[in-house]
């Protein structure tokens, strides 16, 4: 991407931002990760998570919901490297594209308000392809996922290693 794009891609998501009132975040570790606007998010109690026999790196099992059987993404072992602990949060995400997918975070998700934010320029951070810019609010750094981004990404992994 040239310089140029990379710029307007940041105005752009400057003005989306800006004209939005809030958004939602949720915690990987030290790391606050924001939710697509108008993305459905649901919050899961007491699910167990099943583990499946040579499963991908990064998928902690299958869940069941509603009777159907999801399968469970370990973002903290894609965002740190290192799998959840004994008991983390579970996130159901539904995107146009995807089927139903549920996530492992920590805490619940956080509503906050962004009428003030600053976009970072990602080009000075080493951040992963989904994870297109970086924002600054009350100090603190919020990473704007592309989760169907990701998802795309964990389906090419995955069919290229079968």
């Amino acid at each position: 991407m040239n310089q140029q794009a990379k710029n307007d891609s940041f105005s752009g998501e400057a003005a989306v931002l800006n004209s939005a009132a809030s958004r939602f975040t949720y915690q990987i570790g030290p790391h606050s990760i924001l939710i697509e606007t108008g993305v459905p998010a649901e919050v899961l109690t007491s699910r167990k998570i099943y583990a499946i026999p040579f499963a991908p790196h990064w998928c902690a099992g299958l869940t069941s919901l509603r009777g159907d059987l999801l399968p469970v993404v370990d973002m903290h072992r894609i965002v740190l490297g290192r799998s959840f602990g004994d008991d983390p949060h579970l996130l159901l995400l539904s995107f146009p594209q995807f089927p139903p997918v549920v996530i492992t975070c920590d805490g619940y998700p956080r509503q906050l308000k962004l009428t003030d934010t600053k976009l970072t320029d990602s080009s000075k951070e080493k951040l992963p392809a989904w994870i297109p810019y970086a924002l600054r609010h009350q100090g603190k750094t919020l990473l704007a996922a592309d989760h169907p981004r990701l998802l795309q990404q964990l389906q090419q992994l995955s069919s290229s290693r079968a």
